[in-house]
């Protein structure tokens, strides 16, 4: 540099008063290096989220390939420059590409590539690749299913339903396609008592009824019908035929459960209290029977909740006989006249009662809930040959009374009181004769106590 400006100083005859200038003019451009260098300096600048556009995307088309889970991407970039110029650059004057030739089915890393505006130095890319994730474009039907929200109104439930058409089309990339179990459609049944029927939208789960997004349904909305039906609440009622064998009989018959639920439409069962079930022949029984029983259901009624048969248990005891024994004078009378009366009071004979039933039953009977009738409704004064009752007769299998009769007097109550008092004037007198005749008794009793002392006396003397 130093010999350039000493020859250009030779050649052209510089005079001395000339290189001063020339010094100044050196100064002055070094100056203005340093003074742009401290004022306009290189800076940084770091640009966010800048859109990757993607070469050659018709030809993923012609192959019949999508993206899975994202089909845009974006960067970001740090650049560099002077001070003054960075602030005229925008994301829109830098160009990041990536080139999708070639790409195929699953993972395809591609690089960016970078076109920068002048005077502005690229210095990073975050991330410096992508990653294309690319899938099948596939068909398949997948079966429609109703999914109810909310709860039907108390004591009624879903009966019948179906769906209109019952599998769609979806479509998309093969893996999500694969990974949807069924189209559901949500129909709200809250409250509901009658019948629905409705257009609702559909949608494609997994199996864990989690939406996939990315799949197309072809039919977005489906015609679903629903049937509401009544539930009821009743007995199961054992049905027997035959007779069980000489000497026994049957107690009980029970049913487990002894309940069943009904569903049908509401005009069905609304006059349904109990369930028969088929049949159960007992014929020759003489002891306990258990066994199961189909219902004798009437057509259109369900049982949705018995899982298993009834279990039917019919009850069989052998009968046995007990005995009692009552006075005469312990039977009632029973619809007699006031102003009559009775002499039931008077007799004094045994009645034998023999009751016949199975041991369960003797068990529970006790001699001072036993009564002895006789009905005189309607009788008059006389004597009247009358049938004996039992109180409880209806309550067992058997009663026998020995004797079955019994012959009773009524007469009018007057004549019992005046029979009476002639019966206690006669007993008076019978007293008072009975007093006179002891006296008298005593009298001479005495008089011959004296005599004979009187005359043991005199005997003594002589």
């Amino acid at each position: 540099m130093i010999k350039f400006l000493k020859g250009l100083f030779e050649r052209s005859k510089i005079t001395r008063n000339t290189a001063p200038k020339i010094v100044a003019i050196l100064v002055s451009i070094v100056f203005y290096i340093f003074v742009m260098g401290e004022v306009n300096p290189q800076v940084e600048k770091k640009l966010n989220n800048l859109q990757v556009e993607l070469l050659n995307k018709e030809e993923l088309e012609n192959q019949g390939l999508v993206f899975i889970d994202q089909n845009e991407f974006t960067v970001d970039v740090k650049i560099a420059g002077k001070k003054t110029e960075l602030p005229k650059i925008s994301i829109d004057d830098i160009k990041i590409s990536a080139d999708l030739s070639g790409a195929k089915q699953g993972e395809n890393f591609r690089k960016l590539q970078v076109s920068n505006p002048v005077n502005v130095e690229i210095k990073d890319i975050t991330p410096q690749q992508i990653i294309v994730r690319l899938d099948k474009i596939v068909q398949s039907q997948k079966p429609v299913e109703i999914i109810y929200k909310g709860n039907t109104a108390k004591g009624y439930e879903i009966g019948e339903h179906g769906v209109t058409p019952d599998e769609i089309l979806i479509e998309g990339p093969e893996s999500k396609v694969e990974s949807v179990a069924k189209v559901i459609a949500e129909v709200d049944v809250e409250g509901s008592k009658e019948n629905i029927r409705k257009n609702v939208p559909v949608r494609a789960v997994d199996s864990q009824g989690k939406d996939i997004v990315g799949v197309q349904v072809k039919t977005e909305n489906v015609n679903v019908h629903l049937s509401m039906l009544k539930l009821k609440n009743v007995g199961i009622k054992p049905v027997i035929e035959g007779e069980v064998k000489k000497g026994y009989k049957i107690t009980k018959t029970e049913s487990n459960p002894a309940n069943t639920t009904l569903r049908a439409k509401e005009g069905i069962i609304e006059n349904i209290d109990e369930i028969p079930t088929k049949t159960i022949n007992v014929d020759g029984l003489d002891s306990t029977l258990v066994t199961e029983a189909n219902l004798d259901l009437p057509k259109y009624i369900e049982t949705p909740y018995l899982q298993n048969l009834p279990e039917i248990s019919v009850i069989v005891e052998k009968i046995e006989t007990k005995e009692f024994t009552f006075k005469a004078n312990q039977i009632s009378v029973n619809n007699l006249k006031n102003t009559l009366t009775t002499n039931v009071g008077k007799l004094d004979k045994d009645i034998k009662i023999k009751i016949s039933d199975v041991r369960s039953v003797l068990e529970e009977v006790k001699r001072s809930d036993l009564e002895l009738i006789v009905d005189v409704a309607g009788l008059d004064s006389g004597t009247h040959t009358m049938l004996l009752n039992l109180n409880k007769s209806g309550r067992y299998e058997n009663i026998e009374i020995a004797p079955g009769e019994i012959e009773i007097e009524i007469y009018k109550k007057d004549e019992a009181e005046a029979t009476e008092t002639i019966g206690e004037s006669i007993e008076e007198t019978d007293e008072e004769t009975n007093d006179d005749t002891d006296r008298e008794n005593n009298e001479e009793t005495s008089r011959g106590n004296d005599e004979d002392r009187d005359e043991t006396q005199g005997e003594n003397n002589r």
